[in-house]
């Protein structure tokens, strides 16, 4: 039995699936209720779920060997430079757009439940997802609220200005979408800085913690490390290998809880879990009263 929980590759596919599907609301209800803001939010989430899906496959691109790496050469990074720029022709041509929109005079404008499309999936998105939202997509969701409710608001009291604020709200995104590709190209191009071992006291105090959990029968290893700015936990520890699957996996969570808890300044724990295997008969120091019981592998 081997467990092994990594945040990174459960939480980028996760939050690509939610991010797809907030995509798909918010480019259904533009396109029904005639708001050209929420439209172009839905291609901000778009983006945002390729993007956590490519964060998702980052970890494996990262685990091949040097040989490896040097003779991809830069191709490596392919994926996430064709991403950044189609995130940034995506964006000039919702600018295109908005600006078509902005010099032309409007004879229409959105429905008032496209003003709540996009704090109902902001909602839906702080809810499936852990942690709290960029300000990217704070700032986007509030300018394509702002701008659907104000040309709805407009076009039912007759304030003909009112009206453009929604394809103004859509430049704002279409600029955000095209800031965002710049800034993934540049940070595309940065030499990947490896993790920094944290001090051996913050390693010491993490392991006589783990130690004392219930279910814990050794820590292999127990190393918080200093990487992107973050401090980061890297724990290996062994259990019984008479428990199952399910059974080792709540273990591993009661450890990243509990370490989240009493270390405040760890922000992400990795933790593989392993068969504790000092040899065979395996005898449980929890359960004392445990029996031999021969099997015909014997």
């Amino acid at each position: 039995m081997a467990i092994k929980l990594q945040p990174l590759a459960v939480s980028g596919k996760r939050s690509t699936a939610v991010h797809f599907g907030l995509a798909l609301a918010k480019g259904a209800s533009g396109a029904l209720l005639g708001s050209s803001a929420v439209l172009a939010d839905a291609f901000r989430s778009a983006a945002d779920a390729c993007g956590s899906y490519l964060a998702s496959g980052e970890a494996s691109r990262h685990a091949r060997s040097a040989r490896s790496r040097r003779w991809l050469g830069g191709a490596e990074h392919a994926p996430a430079y064709l991403f950044s720029i189609l995130l940034m022709l995506i964006g000039l041509e919702l600018a295109m757009l908005a600006a078509q929109d902005l010099l032309a005079p409007l004879e229409t404008y959105p429905k008032w439940p496209a003003a709540f499309v996009v704090p109902a999936c902001l909602l839906l998105r702080l809810l499936a997802l852990r942690g709290t939202a960029p300000a990217t997509e704070w700032l986007s969701s509030i300018a394509a609220t702002a701008g659907a409710g104000a040309a709805w608001a407009g076009g039912e009291s007759g304030v003909e200005w009112l009206l453009y604020l929604d394809p103004l709200a859509s430049a704002l995104i279409a600029v955000i979408l095209v800031c965002k590709g710049y800034g993934l190209i540049m940070q595309a191009g940065r030499p990947r800085v490896e993790p920094q071992p944290a001090d051996e006291a913050l390693a010491n105090s993490l392991m006589e913690l783990i130690q004392r959990i219930d279910g814990v029968v050794t820590v292999e290893a127990a190393q918080p490390l200093h990487h992107e700015g973050k401090l980061v936990a890297d724990i290996v520890i062994s259990v019984n290998p008479r428990i199952s699957v399910m059974e080792g996996s709540e273990i591993a969570r009661r450890v990243k809880t509990l370490v989240q808890k009493r270390f405040l300044q760890i922000v992400e724990v990795r933790i593989c879990v392993e068969p504790y295997n000092p040899g065979y008969p395996y005898k449980s120091n929890h359960d004392p009263n445990q029996e031999h019981m021969p099997t015909l592998l014997q």
